[in-house]
């Protein structure tokens, strides 16, 4: 193969580069194996990145979980001279992820969106059939809701699709706070470890995987999550705080997750003009057999027919559905089965849309669906 140019430098770079070396079955990874692996915890920043760069031969899958890769080769030699880097981790939530690929001579595309049936797993496809191998690199961007609403402003405490824990106090040397529920403590790795120490939870954490980012630090040391809440930690967020300075030091940070269960209707933010289609809600769940979803207003409630109960329902009103004549439509993301709108909203059924949905394969399946008027 012939390299010319920039790819020369790229690709002598990433032989000079230290080697991470994955085999097709390889487990996940953690970062690179030195301290930085929780970098860049900016709370200003409107979009997480994710980036990653190696040396392909083949066809290899790129799988990104949390903070954790792992690489699969499909064809052709095993990855080489992997680096990779996050500014937060991939949330363990439905997230929207967009590409951007940076190098590389073959096809990079995302194949995989993070979704609950994946356990919330990305995937890139590289495909380089070109024979020898070549440097590819690529970024997945994705907008974390913890920070930002759907008008691109500010989410501080007080957003309404945001809860939060404030933490305030004097830390000597280096100590671990911890959080679990509407609980907090700390242990002292070295120093006098906290002293004066004030938190307010404006509700518990969940006892369930959730995405917790760091915001509103102050502070003259370092402050970084070291550990997100999992089923292992018994749902346990762990945040060190090293002050290398002499003396105790005066330190805040905040918390923030999404809500459970958040229902964002507009309130009257935005009201459409006459005649334009808006993004009413989307909605997610597994469904075996006949369900109807009722939708009236900002309010949504189902109605089972044959097989099995829904499980996993969650919903997200984008806009109320108007309390006028307006055509429905939905639009099936995911499932196996068949999603269409039965009822029109019309004065006669107080404004309500029905949708069906149909899943006759055995067994249960995920649906998602956007719904539009």
């Amino acid at each position: 193969m012939k390299l010319t140019g920039l790819k020369v430098g790229a690709f002598l770079s990433l032989l000079l580069a230290p080697c991470i070396f994955l085999p097709a079955n390889a487990q996940w990874s953690g970062g690179y194996p030195y301290p930085a692996q929780y970098p860049n915890q900016n709370p200003n920043r409107d979009i997480s990145q994710f980036r990653w760069s190696g040396v392909v031969d083949g066809t290899t899958l790129v799988y990104i979980k949390g903070r954790q890769v792992r690489v699969e080769s499909r064809s052709g030699l095993p990855v080489q001279h992997q680096r990779y880097e996050f500014t937060d981790p991939l949330p363990r939530a439905a997230v929207e992820v967009s590409l951007v690929v940076l190098e590389g001579r073959g096809r990079v595309r995302l194949v995989q969106n993070p979704r609950s049936n994946n356990d919330f797993t990305a995937a890139v496809r590289i495909d380089d059939n070109s024979g020898g191998r070549d440097v590819y690199s690529f970024e997945l961007r994705w907008s974390d809701r913890n920070r930002r609403d759907e008008t691109g402003g500010w989410t501080g405490p007080q957003s309404r699709n945001v809860d939060t824990v404030v933490w305030r106090g004097r830390v000597d040397g280096e100590s671990i706070i911890r959080f679990r529920s509407d609980e907090s403590w700390n242990d002292t790795v070295n120093g006098l470890g906290v002293s004066n120490a004030r938190y307010n939870f404006g509700a518990p954490l969940p006892s369930n995987p959730v995405s917790v980012n760091l915001t509103n630090t102050a502070g003259r040391g370092e402050i970084v999550i070291i550990e997100q809440p999992s089923q292992s930690n018994e749902y346990t967020v762990s945040v060190r705080v090293r002050d290398r300075r002499g003396g105790s030091g005066n330190y805040a940070f905040t918390l923030a997750w999404e809500k459970q269960h958040y229902r964002d209707v507009d309130h009257g933010r935005w009201i459409p003009e006459p005649g334009n289609r808006v993004r009413g809600l989307r909605w997610t769940g597994r469904v075996d057999g006949r369900d109807l979803i009722f939708i009236r207003g900002n309010r949504l409630w189902t109605e089972h027919r044959e097989g099995q109960p829904i499980r996993d329902e969650d919903y997200r009103f984008y806009q109320p559905l108007p309390n006028a004549n307006r055509v429905v439509t939905v639009r099936k993301v995911e499932g196996r089965g068949s999603v269409r709108v039965i009822e029109q909203p019309s004065r006669n059924n107080n404004y309500t849309a029905t949708i069906l949905i149909e899943d006759g394969d055995g067994g249960a399946d995920r649906y998602e669906i956007e719904v539009e008027w």
